[in-house]
């Protein structure tokens, strides 16, 4: 093995001969030369010595922040820019120092803690509870993998100062989290996040101390949950049913993931006795190992196939899926209502439109619709929401950044007696208060009975769907996800934002682009005139939403928070005047995918073009 010595000499001749950066040099030296690294020395010296130069850029090049759900990206047992028990050490520490400072040392402090199925997730998880118990907390642990909308409801139920969840949702098995609570039960939010790195900024530099797990259960500063938590949540996800039908037969997968502690075990706390868990991927597990490229994401259609096959195989008359943490749903159906016939999957604006449709109409059924009820979606969520909501005369609070967060604070600041459903694009949805988050249990249980209902009525989903496009216009939407990993993907994805600012595009999709609504210069820009600039009011993010001529028309870019990607959004709109022909009707939906057809290959010729010549 290298002294650390020969260790700093091979990372300066690796800087200079420019494999890595210089700020991945000068945090591999800290790691090297400074105490509270001494006990990860020895495993970067073996990286070193094997000359893993791209892998230890990647992993030291910057400081892995928080995004739209905190700290989340890929596992390596050494760096700055990955998740490794000193970075979550790090997170913890970050986040005891932050609310021990606006509380005081001397007052009660407390957090509860949760863990999905993926690698590492025990051991990280341990760690968390080790190091806030060193810091003077009453440290609530889930013992087995568990739901991140149950820790929320934790959160709440044991009225704890912050909740930590460790995972990655949806990412690939690589792949890891730190994902940071408030005492509301959402995620944490400015300035908090701003405080929470800045704490964790202060530590980075220090000995992170910590209580050995055991001794915390034995000394009761750490204490493992009972049931009564699971049955709380599990009793108020039933609570939020809006309908008692329950003829509908069901395939549901948890994608090796902790599903069948929430959403299974809702639909049958709810009274459905036809529940088929999918066999080939019920088994918990890191790997993911039967999900097509071990992703367990179920915005991804074929991540259904399986199930879908067993559906067709069972006469099943519909698929649930749930991602690793169960926050988010995938749901198929049979496209003519025959399970034998062919199935499809439903996209995340799609669900949200029929399940806020389904709540609407059955809450007004009830007798118990009010004026004073509100939907809340996003900016880039479908704006087919905001036009159902004005058909049953109740508003839409739809001015919010992605991520589940911005929903959640909203709730408060509107009113949680007034809120009804919420849901962004990328399968989150939540109905009910005893959360702040999206939430796979409860939307399964809206699925299930909106599919039963219609089921009575003789009507299929897509049926149910059609009617309301019938009633509003075809809204169609598209995602566009651009992967671009490490340094140069980094700065690729910034390119791209700033030649999106500079110089965007001028039509698309054989439409003029009129305007650019900038959400972090706070802008509206005209495009190809010579228009005022208008001011744009918060939300403040790196947003950008383009305008054509066309209403209902647009496009949006953005950086994800929590992977390496830059996000495309694409929306186009057709009026139906009217129509009640599904026949005519299948002509508009096609003249809306052709739209989105054309504004999809210019968007791509752009992007290929900056990417190749830049600005």
């Amino acid at each position: 093995m290298l002294t650390a010595q020969e260790a700093l000499g091979a990372v300066s001749r690796a800087a200079t001969g420019g494999w890595i950066s210089a700020t991945a040099a000068a945090n591999i030296r800290r790691w090297l030369t400074e105490p509270p690294f001494a006990g990860d020395r020895d495993r970067l010296i073996e990286e070193i010595a094997r000359g893993r130069w791209q892998a230890l850029d990647d992993a030291f090049y910057a400081v892995i922040e928080f995004g739209t759900g905190g700290r989340r990206g890929k596992m390596y047992p050494v760096g700055t820019n990955v998740l490794n028990s000193r970075t979550i050490a790090e997170s913890a520490r970050g986040l005891a120092d932050y609310i021990t400072a606006r509380k005081g040392a001397d007052a009660p402090r407390s957090c509860v803690i949760a863990r999905d199925t993926r690698h590492n997730s025990t051991e990280f998880a341990e760690l968390c509870a080790g190091v806030l118990a060193a810091a003077g907390f009453k440290v609530y642990i889930f013992p087995e993998p568990r739901s991140t909308p149950l820790l929320s409801f934790a959160v709440r139920r044991l009225a704890c100062d912050a909740g930590i969840m460790i995972t990655a949702s949806h990412n690939p098995p690589s792949d890891n989290g730190f994902k940071c609570y408030s005492a509301t039960g959402g995620q944490v939010l400015p300035p908090d996040d701003a405080g929470i790195i800045e704490c964790v900024r202060r530590v980075s530099d220090l000995e992170i101390p910590e209580i050995p797990f055991e001794q915390g259960l034995a000394d009761g500063s750490i204490v493992r949950l009972g049931p009564e938590l699971d049955e709380g949540y599990i009793a108020a996800v039933v609570g939020e049913s809006v309908s008692p039908a329950r003829d509908v037969s069901i395939v549901y997968t948890p994608m090796h993931g902790v599903g069948e502690t929430s959403v299974a075990a809702a639909l049958g706390a709810a009274g459905f006795t036809k529940v088929n868990i999918l066999a080939s991927q019920r088994e918990p597990s890191g790997d993911f190992p039967n999900v097509p490229g071990h992703v367990s994401n179920p915005e991804i259609p074929r991540t259904l196939d399986a199930a879908i096959a067993e559906a067709r195989a069972t006469g099943a008359d519909l698929v649930l899926a749930s991602d690793p943490d169960a926050d988010r749903i995938g749901v198929a159906v049979p496209a003519t209502g025959d399970p034998k016939g062919e199935w499809t999957t439903l996209d995340g604006n799609q669900i949200g439109v029929v399940l806020a449709a389904f709540v609407m109409k059955e809450t007004e059924a009830r007798g118990r619709l009010r004026s004073d009820h509100y939907l809340i979606t996003t900016l880039v969520s479908s704006q087919m929401a905001r036009a159902l909501a004005a058909r049953e005369g109740i508003r839409t609070e739809d001015d919010l950044l992605v991520g589940f967060k911005w929903i959640a604070r909203r709730i408060d600041e509107a009113g949680p007696a007034g809120f009804l459903f919420a849901f962004e694009e990328s399968h989150g949805y939540q109905k009910g208060t005893f959360v702040r988050d999206k939430d796979a249990a409860t939307a399964a249980l809206l699925v299930a009975e909106l599919a039963a209902t219609i089921k009575d009525r003789k009507q299929t989903v897509l049926e149910y769907l059609d009617d309301l496009y019938i009633d509003v216009g075809h809204y169609g939407e598209r995602l566009i996800n651009k992967v671009m990993e490490g340094r140069e993907g980094s700065a690729q994805i910034q390119e791209l934002m700033a030649a999106f600012r500079a110089q965007p595009p001028r039509t698309i999709g054989g439409l003029r682009v009129t305007e650019a609504h900038d959400y972090q210069a706070h802008e509206i820009r005209p495009i190809g005139s010579d228009g005022p600039i208008r001011p744009l009011p918060q939300p403040s993010g790196d947003l950008l939403i383009f305008q054509t001529e066309a209403e209902g028309t647009r496009f949006a870019a953005r950086p994800s928070g929590t992977e390496p990607k830059i996000k495309f959004y694409l929306y186009a709109r057709t009026p139906t005047h009217g129509v009640t022909d599904r026949e005519k009707l299948a002509e508009i939906k096609a003249r809306t995918t052709r739209r989105l057809d054309q504004i999809a290959a210019d968007l791509e010729q752009y992007v290929d073009r900056v990417v190749k010549e830049g600005v």
